[in-house]
């Protein structure tokens, strides 16, 4: 019984807490070119997110792909309320080369260390929860 009213209130008190991805948060982003269909780069977002972006298994990836438009989409949403806490955009421009559009929620793993993640399995097709590839670092504003 008290096991049941704990997970009440588990549940209650994520219902009221904001999840996921919001247009006025703090939301990590990424956008760049790789050179890779989108297909293949639908594969390494998808390894990524199954890999690092689950949190403890409760968290679901899902991913679409739209070989008309040559498009796809990687999702990862959270439990109880559905929103997205990562998202993963690829547009494909050619036989070899995408736009690539990432994501985070900007709270636990899903942070700006999770976009560079994220960013360098897209471009190597490696699955990695860090990144030890040099980013480019942000020139400080006089």
């Amino acid at each position: 019984m008290i096991k049941a009213v704990g997970a009440a209130l588990a549940v209650a008190g994520l219902a009221a807490c904001s999840t996921g991805i919001s247009s006025g948060g703090n939301t990590p982003t990424a956008s760049l070119t790789v050179q890779s269909s989108y297909r293949a780069t639908y594969e390494a977002a998808t390894a990524q997110a199954e890999r690092c972006l689950r949190g403890e298994g409760a968290y679901k990836v899902h991913g679409t792909v739209d070989d008309a438009a040559r498009t796809a989409l990687v999702r990862v949403e959270a439990p109880f309320t559905g929103d997205d806490v990562a998202r993963v955009t690829i547009t494909g421009q050619g036989e070899r080369q995408s736009q690539v559009d990432i994501v985070m929620w900007g709270r636990g793993i899903w942070n700006e260390n999770a976009v560079r993640a994220m960013r360098a399995a897209v471009i190597y097709e490696v699955p990695s929860c860090t990144t030890y590839m040099p980013t480019e670092v942000p020139k400080p504003k006089k």
